[in-house]
């Protein structure tokens, strides 16, 4: 038998094939029993709809869209065989347009709710807030994507500014807590990239800048100092970032010299004469200098009393070896100059209590005293030994010594002398000790019994003018 006559497509009409393609849902092809075409136009409509334009959206890609749907629109219209009968004719139109209607009706709403999002965030990034911004942004979903790529576009760059700023403001505030500059410059580099390259997101960005600019000063004079200083040495970006070292004259000036009575509190002198020096070297003009200016002559007066107690801590001090000054110490002249005796305990002791002292801010002068040594004859006496072996001729000396005495208030050394003590000599017998059992006799020189009132008389012409 001769195989069956292809089967004829089915008739439809123009209107309703070009409306059914315009659902985007390929109805047309399939009202002419056209099924490949159909699946294969819808497949195509369905990865550009959902995959294409989402991910690419930009207006090139809307305008390829609406091309693809005048296509199939017109498409369709050509396509259509006819004629068809009125009641036919009338199920497919309705059929058609309804399909169309709906989708496009949908698609309608979304882009106007996509408007309205879009409306909300630009208002958010004009106010500089990202919370609102991205909490509208949340709203997006995979609709409106399709149906307003370009808005997409610029709320995906708003996402990505708001997460840039968020981190930039942690980092900022991190920085700020701890005085991290480290971190600092990480926040600010990341707000100069939003600067950069997502532009229509300054408001934000200030926003950020503004909240650092706000907190401060910190606390901690030395850290707002180490901020400040970071801020002036930051490298110019020709943009807002800019600002924020015009803050660094109306906050560094208190901070340094709160930094400077901080290490006086805590007896760093050094640092504290660095914190006042430089607020007079950048700031001469500013009210706090006389203040600093006060600091620094403490904090000089102290490191002179620490360098003293150190030089005359012990017996064996190094001051007269090094001498140093200290500038608030009483001048050496009329009345009791107190001082504080090193060397030669054997005469220093001889010495009255009220002439001498330990405490180094109550001192005028400082002795060196050298050991005893032999000074001057005085008399020779003849002694017999105990075993009546012979006579031998005994001389007896002074006790001499060398003085030499240090202003504290200036360091310098106001006398050099030598001293030499009388006594009592030629005492009725004398002691010694022989050597390997053999009697040689005393020593041929020996000291005389020093009198203390000498001593003291000696000493009181350097003491006590």
């Amino acid at each position: 038998m001769p195989p069956p006559p292809p089967r004829e497509p089915a008739k439809t009409d123009r209107l309703a094939a070009a409306a059914g393609n315009a659902s985007f849902l390929s109805l047309g092809y399939f009202m002419m029993r056209r099924p490949g075409l159909g699946v294969l136009t819808l497949i195509v409509s369905f990865i550009l709809m959902f995959f294409v334009v989402p991910s690419v959206h930009t207006v090139l890609i809307e305008i390829v869209a609406v091309l693809w749907w005048l296509a199939m629109i017109v498409h369709g219209w050509f396509l259509a065989r006819g004629p068809v009968e009125p009641s036919a004719k009338l199920r497919q139109r309705i059929i058609g347009l309804a399909a169309a209607v709906v989708v496009l009706l949908v698609l309608g709403l979304l882009r106007v709710q996509a408007g309205g999002i879009g409306q909300a965030v630009t208002d958010a990034k004009a106010n500089g807030d990202c919370s609102h911004a991205l909490e509208k942004l949340d709203k997006v979903w995979l609709g409106l994507r399709i149906a307003d790529a370009p808005l997409a576009a610029k709320d995906d760059d708003t996402v990505s500014a708001c997460h840039q700023l968020n981190d930039a403001r942690d980092q900022i505030a991190a920085g700020l807590a701890a005085a991290d500059t480290t971190e600092l410059n990480n926040g600010f580099d990341r707000l100069n990239l939003v600067l950069t390259s997502m532009p229509g997101h300054e408001r934000m960005t200030d926003k950020v800048l503004d909240q650092f600019l706000s907190g401060l000063p910190v606390s901690d004079a030395c850290s707002t100092v180490k901020i400040t200083e970071w801020l002036g040495d930051r490298a110019k970006t020709g943009n807002t970032l800019d600002r924020a070292a015009d803050v660094v004259p109306q906050h560094e000036p208190t901070a340094l010299l709160g930094c400077g009575d901080g290490y006086m509190s805590t007896k760093n002198w050094t640092a504290a004469k660095g914190a006042y020096q430089q607020l007079i070297n950048a700031y001469p003009s500013d009210p706090g200098t006389v203040k600093a200016k006060e600091g620094i002559a403490k904090a000089d007066l102290a490191i002179e009393l620490d360098t003293l107690r150190e030089r005359t801590t012990g017996t064996t001090a190094d001051y007269c070896q090094n001498p140093s000054k200290y500038s608030a110490a009483k001048g050496y002249g009329k009345g009791v100059n107190k001082a504080m005796v090193f060397g030669n305990t054997t005469q220093s002791n001889r010495l009255p209590a009220s002439w001498k002292t330990t405490n180094p801010e109550a001192a005028t002068l400082v002795l060196c005293i050298g050991s005893d040594t032999q000074g001057s004859a005085v008399r020779t006496c003849d002694y017999r030994s105990g075993l009546g072996t012979g006579r031998y001729p005994v001389t007896f000396h002074k006790v001499k010594i060398t003085v030499k005495g240090y202003e504290i208030r200036t360091g310098k050394q106001v006398f050099s002398t030598t001293m030499q003590f009388g006594g009592s000599s030629c005492p009725s017998t004398v002691s010694y000790t022989s050597t390997l059992g053999a009697d040689l006799g005393p020593p041929r020189h020996m000291d005389v019994k020093v009198n203390a009132a000498d001593v003291k008389a000696q000493f009181q012409k350097l003491i006590v003018k």
